[in-house]
């Protein structure tokens, strides 16, 4: 086992499993992660793996479309379930309102919806004092294990090397 490499990953959760995927798809070969346990024991293992799309920041929503498109691709538990925001003032609605709008720059298919639909989608929420909704349909979850084995698994194929168990001093 080498003990040098170009580039070294400190990490063994979705995030560095991410960085060495991509890292290789775009054809650096001399990569390697390391994580001090197994991967995904960090809090990976805790993460509830919600994937909203709409973000304030137009960066940061297409990241996360960029993510959910990833996910339908990988072996990674994804399950298009669905995003629902809530009203519990008038204010936030016309705020919610206008979030629709944002998202259609997107091509995002965010939708406003009634509280009934919501209580539909989504049979254990509480209604009271839910003034209105707006529904994402492709928004989802990810099992975080999953997704980062998945992800690891494409940056060992693409030539990287992972190393669990490996604790970094220095």
């Amino acid at each position: 086992m080498s003990d040098s490499a170009r580039i070294v990953i400190i990490g063994g959760g979705v995030g560095g499993a991410s960085v060495a995927y991509h890292l290789t798809k775009l054809g650096e070969r001399d990569v390697v992660l390391l994580d001090r346990d197994e991967l995904t024991s960090g809090s990976t293992f805790h993460s509830a793996g919600l994937v909203g799309q709409l973000r304030s920041d137009p960066t940061l929503t297409r990241m996360n479309q960029y993510s959910v498109e990833l996910y339908r691709t990988l072996d990674a538990g994804w399950t298009e379930c669905g995003g629902v925001k809530l009203a519990s003032t008038p204010e936030r609605m016309a705020e919610i309102r206008r979030q629709i709008g944002w998202a259609r720059t997107f091509g995002l298919p965010l939708e406003e919806i009634s509280v009934a639909e919501a209580v539909e989608l989504f049979p254990l929420m509480d209604p009271s004092g839910v003034v209105g909704a707006a529904y994402l349909p492709t928004d989802g979850q990810v099992d975080p294990a999953r997704l980062c084995y998945a992800l690891a698994a494409g940056a060992r194929e693409g030539g990287a090397r992972i190393r669990a168990r490996t604790r970094v001093l220095g």
